[in-house]
């Protein structure tokens, strides 16, 4: 098996940086507004998806 040398180490670690700013990035740009969101109106979400299954369901016999 052969072993990494220092420069193969240094190129791997080179090519992986920034990755985790792009994390970062991701979480306070998207999921935190997202779950702003969500969390107040869930019920109300909830609630409109619940008519909505029931309306599909029920609409045959009608």
């Amino acid at each position: 098996m052969k072993t990494l040398t220092r420069q193969s180490r240094k190129v791997i670690v080179h090519r992986r940086s920034g990755v985790s700013s792009l994390d970062y990035m991701l979480v306070l740009g998207i999921i935190l507004p997202l779950a702003a969101f969500v969390i107040p109106n869930g019920k109300r979400m909830i609630q409109l998806v619940y008519e909505m299954i029931t309306v599909l369901i029920s609409w045959p016999f009608m």
